[in-house]
């Protein structure tokens, strides 16, 4: 077995009984009504993360994602819950194991009634992208990573986002330069006080709508609303679009590069890596047994 995957499964073996033992005060009232709850694991705790910057994921973290659905029948109120821990491909082995355990101490909270899910950067399932209606939003770093720590709301730092994803989009940050364009998806140039969202001419609708709205969630996070979203397109005057590439540092229409991978593909894609492996413990032992590949 990966020596990785046996230190992980090791880890949640032993963080079981440190944990088990009572409820976390961060989980307090949580589930006690509809929406969206997002904590971030810091130092083996759940810290609870800012609700405007609900979306954006560092990828070198992981999280705890709780979604309660609310009923009403007359007087009598029930809940359902889901709970998902999203894992960044840069995540240290001690975070998401955190994650892991943290997540059914969350479900020890609601009574054991919630259902779990385990989220991996690029390949989340609709259902947790069905959260976040103006797509999910990657940046480098993270809390306790080696990697260069990206600020959501950095000032004076211009930066170049691509964004893919036939249904729900994802939006992540590429080189600074015109060779990161194409013609067949939408980007998102964050100049400071001006946002750009280009359109590439071959680019289809619903993915102008996409990076739009994902402009829009950008400005009020990382710039509290003050910025202006503007949107280049062939309908874009020459001082317009000339305003863009200068922003972007350099280049021209003529320099971006024809089509770009399909996003229907892409999602797909997305979804092909799904290994279901059985963990059981005996003697102080953890035995991993792999069950089926997706489909599962």
């Amino acid at each position: 077995m990966n020596i990785k995957i046996l230190l992980f499964l090791q880890l949640c073996y032993l963080v079981t009984f440190s944990y088990g033992k009572g409820l976390h005060a961060a989980f307090k009232g949580a589930g006690k009504s509809g929406g969206l709850e997002i904590w971030r694991i810091e130092s083996f705790e759940p810290v609870p993360w800012k609700k405007s910057d609900y979306g954006t994921f560092f990828e070198g973290d992981s999280y705890i994602i709780l979604s309660t659905k609310e009923e009403k029948d007359g007087d009598k109120v029930t809940y359902s819950w889901d709970i998902h821990f999203w894992l960044g491909k840069d995540t240290t082995q001690d975070e998401f194991g955190s994650a892991a355990i943290l997540s059914v101490d969350l479900d020890d909270t609601l009574g054991g009634k919630a259902v779990q899910h385990r989220e991996v950067q690029d390949y989340e399932s609709e259902q947790f992208l069905s959260y976040f209606s103006a797509g999910v939003r990657y940046l480098p770093g993270g809390v306790k990573s080696g990697f260069k720590h990206v600020q959501i709301n950095a000032p004076g730092e211009t930066r170049l986002y691509q964004v893919k994803g036939q249904k729900t989009a994802r939006v992540r940050l590429v080189e600074l330069s015109v060779k990161s364009l194409n013609n067949g998806d939408c980007f998102i140039l964050d100049a400071g006080n001006n946002i750009y969202v280009y359109v590439g001419t071959q680019a289809k609708t619903n993915k102008r709508i996409k990076a739009i709205k994902a402009a829009n969630q950008i400005r009020d996070q990382d710039h509290h609303g003050r910025a202006k979203v503007m949107v280049i397109d062939s309908s874009s005057s020459n001082n317009e679009i000339r305003d863009f590439f200068k922003a972007l540092g350099s280049g021209s229409p003529s320099e971006v590069a024809n089509g770009s991978g399909d996003d229907e593909e892409f999602d797909k894609k997305q979804n092909e890596i799904v290994v279901l492996y059985k963990v059981t413990s005996s003697n102080g032992k953890i035995i991993s047994e792999k069950i089926s590949d997706k489909p599962l």
